[in-house]
């Protein structure tokens, strides 16, 4: 099981939607009030040259009023809740298209044609690829059109050149506007890593906690849960629903907190030197309920339940605390059965020395199809080397650790 993992993956692409909804809204409301400024002054100069009979106005102010008329429509259109965000920037990008073409007949202006290099700028702001193409092809297909059937300007008319340079400069235009559009993308991208990797790091700092609480309990525990979950990752990386870098992640926290659930368990039994009775064990195999419950209650670690659950689960059915069996058992838990007991095994407690690492080893292969999952055979091959390694180095620094405890 991947959920925890999962669950940061969703959190991630609902802090980009969230994120992008809050831009698009902003970006929505500028859009409104530079067009509203604009038409507005457009239409009060060209009033005021009129009124004054002055010869600088060249402007049809019906159309003019009529992008306010749509403004209007356009701005109450945005009030309404209903409509959904993401139909409001389709909405708002048609728009900035609409005012275009209406400004190139509208104001008068010999050059009016280059407003439609406007168009894929301002629509890449809005960082969605498909809107972009689609609304540059449509102001491509619009210059086109007004230039070769509509120009503007009485002694003007468009020739193949200047058309063939119009369209360019647009195709230049639109292309650097894609480029704009994969930028923001990006730091759209970067600013919600920022944030999924604070959570990360949050939640490494919940788990760093919880082991150290659990270890200061039990001496003997010193880098159990650091081990298997070294272990673990070993395993998992020879698999191939664990190839993904936030899998092999899970699968280590999972690892980490496999025990956790013994911090509500008392010193006297978890230090207890002598063979555990059938009282006391009982009450040693509910670290795994418990610690399940705990890591329930954790947001962000929901995710690691099934394997502090079910760590302790074995193949044939006589493991604790459900007594699954087979493919009833998660496979991060069956993973995690494998990894904790080969630790175990090779870890020196009170009451007996810790095997050797092939005779733990042998241990291991010898109670796949009872104990632990058979199908994890190659796998558990293919880790041996890096379990080794694993192995000798932190049971080096056991050995230094006892030492230094000798000394003191």
């Amino acid at each position: 099981m991947i959920a925890i993992m999962t669950n940061i993956a969703k959190e991630k692409e609902r802090l980009l939607a969230d994120l992008t909804t809050s831009y698009d809204k902003n970006l929505n409301k500028q859009v409104l009030y530079i067009t509203f400024i604009y038409t507005l002054l457009s239409i009060s100069w060209n009033l005021i040259f009129r009124w004054f009979d002055l010869p600088f106005s060249r402007a049809n102010l019906s159309i003019l009023f009529l992008i306010l008329i749509v403004w209007c429509m356009v701005y109450f259109s945005n009030r309404i809740p209903s409509i959904s965000s993401k139909f409001k920037t389709y909405i708002f990008a048609f728009f900035s298209v609409y005012i275009i073409i209406s400004l190139y007949f509208g104001s008068g202006y010999s050059e009016s044609w280059s407003y439609f290099l406007l168009i894929p700028v301002v629509i890449s702001l809005y960082g969605k690829k498909s809107l972009l193409l689609i609304s540059s092809t449509i102001g491509f297909i619009s210059l086109t059109i007004v230039s070769f059937f509509f120009p503007v300007g009485m002694y003007y008319e468009t020739d193949a050149i200047d058309l063939s340079n119009r369209l360019l400069l647009y195709v230049i235009v639109a292309t650097f506007s894609y480029l704009l559009l994969i930028k923001l993308n990006m730091l759209y991208d970067k600013q919600v890593n920022t944030v999924i990797h604070a959570m990360e790091l949050k939640l490494e700092q919940v788990v760093q906690s919880f082991i150290i609480a659990m270890e200061a309990k039990d001496a003997y525990t010193f880098g159990h849960s650091e081990r298997v979950s070294q272990y673990a990752v070993a395993i998992a990386q020879q698999l191939p629903q664990y190839q993904e870098k936030t899998k092999l992640k899970n699968i280590r926290l999972s690892g980490l907190l496999h025990d956790i659930g013994k911090i509500h368990i008392s010193d006297e039994i978890l230090t207890k030197p002598e063979q555990l009775t059938e009282k006391e064990f009982e009450v040693v195999k509910s670290h795994t309920t418990i610690g399940a419950q705990m890591v329930e209650k954790v947001e962000g670690l929901e995710g690691l339940k099934c394997g502090v659950l079910y760590h302790h689960e074995r193949w044939d059915g006589k493991g604790y605390p459900k007594g699954s069996q087979g493919l009833e058992i998660p496979l991060e838990a069956r993973i995690l059965a494998v990894a904790d007991a080969f630790d175990a095994m090779t870890s020196t407690r009170a009451y007996r020395r810790g095997l050797s690492f092939n005779e733990a080893y042998s241990q291991v292969m010898n109670n796949l199809g009872t104990q632990f999952d058979p199908h994890l055979r190659e796998a558990i091959e293919s880790a041996k080397e890096a379990w080794l390694k694993i192995h000798v180095e932190n049971h080096n620094k056991l050995d230094d650790l006892e030492k230094l405890t000798d000394f003191l």
